[in-house]
């Protein structure tokens, strides 16, 4: 602590370009907490998804529909515990804007066959009593303020009633979430029998079979059974674990990991060359002080540690500011996404920080390499 001193007068000797530079510095670690967690925060969504369970879908193209009369043979296939169809309904809330995942399901099939679903076995029952209830993501109806007992409009520009109204109403008779949050719980789930029923056209047919298998290691011999089941009828599946499922809905994005990369890499590397700089005119500016110190007795060790430290008060400073405000800002971002408020993954929190670290380091190499090769007496000489 006793080099503080020194470290500080020389951040502040030029106070308007080290706040350029922190905030320069501020504005990269908050780019690359919110691009890199999205990255992180996707791969944490897919490996909270079960191995359990498989996704069936028509292998001819996703918006096509799969007959009900399939749920049956599904079942019959060994290893499989449960299959659950869902049919998309594509909702908002009072406002076109307010988006809202909405699906019809077999709600008691869907308990069984998603084990970490909390509901309380009151709001289950009520829920498989009441045939325009609906479940609500606790998140969700925070979100809404919704309660338990509210009837609320849904509308959907896809699906009309057989009265040609677009706006349905449902009521609220449970909250669910999943255990230890492992999942957003931010969608609407309804009795898949009213929405068949209710709606005209395209009854009995589901856009999805969620399917419960008993051994995870079995999930690639239960697809392939599956789909060799169907593959000559008039819609045949592809069925993928659920944890694929999820890459290939990604994939229909581009690759983000790679997006990602490219653009934090390019920040970084500006960043790199912009604080370089900021230290080598500090040094050169400093060329006489640091002379006097090597007169009196500062080893060339103590001070590359001077530099090294006035690097890293800067660099890891100013990355945390920008860190804490992407842990901040990155759940509102995933939200905006429609994934739901996930955190920021800490590995992605613990890598900034160590890059601020390199930063620093790296940074420091050319001005310890001149402070050096200093000529003390030709340095005092030119004061």
């Amino acid at each position: 602590m006793k080099y503080f001193p020194l470290v500080w007068a020389a951040l502040t000797r030029r106070r308007l370009r080290t706040l350029l530079t922190f905030l320069s510095i501020v504005v990269a670690f908050l780019l690359f907490g919110m691009l890199h967690g999205v990255s992180g925060g996707f791969d944490a969504v897919i490996n909270a998804m079960s191995d359990s369970r498989l996704r069936v879908l028509n292998r001819v193209s996703p918006t096509r529909w799969l007959p009900l009369a399939q749920r049956d043979e599904i079942r019959r296939v060994p290893g499989v515990t449960g299959v659950v169809p869902y049919a998309y309904f594509g909702g908002f809330y009072q406002d076109a804007r307010n988006q809202i995942a909405a699906g019809g399901m077999d709600i008691g099939e869907l308990l069984t066959v998603f084990p970490e679903i909390e509901l309380p076995a009151a709001q289950r029952a009520a829920m498989l009593r009441t045939r325009t209830g609906i479940l609500v993501g606790d998140e969700l109806a925070q979100r809404y303020h919704w309660k338990i007992g509210d009837r609320i409009p849904i509308g959907t520009p896809i699906w009309q009633q057989r009265d040609g109204s677009r706006n349905w109403a449902f009521d609220i008779v449970g909250l669910y979430h999943f255990r230890n949050d492992a999942l957003p719980s931010d969608e609407v789930w309804m009795n898949f029998d009213y929405l068949n029923e209710a709606r005209p056209g395209m009854e009995n047919q589901a856009s999805m079979y969620i399917v419960g298998i008993r051994d995870p290691s079995s999930a690639a011999r239960i697809a392939a059974a599956i789909d060799a089941h169907f593959a000559n009828s008039s819609a045949p599946t592809l069925t993928q674990n659920e944890k694929d499922w999820v890459r290939a809905r990604l994939r229909r994005i581009g690759n983000i990991k790679l997006m990602v990369n490219a653009i934090v890499g390019a920040v970084l590397f500006t960043l790199l060359a912009l604080t370089a700089n900021t230290m080598m005119q500090s040094m050169r500016e400093r060329i006489a002080e640091l002379a006097v110190l090597r007169t009196f007795g500062y080893s060339h060790g103590t001070i590359a540690a001077l530099v090294v430290t006035e690097a890293l008060l800067l660099c890891l400073s100013a990355a945390i500011v920008g860190l804490l405000l992407a842990a901040l800002a990155f759940p509102t971002l995933f939200h905006a996404m429609g994934v739901g408020a996930v955190p920021i993954p800490t590995a992605v929190l613990l890598l900034g920080l160590a890059i601020a670290v390199g930063l620093a380091l790296v940074s420091s190499l050319a001005p310890i390499w001149r402070a050096l090769r200093l000529d003390v007496a030709a340095a005092l000489a030119a004061r």
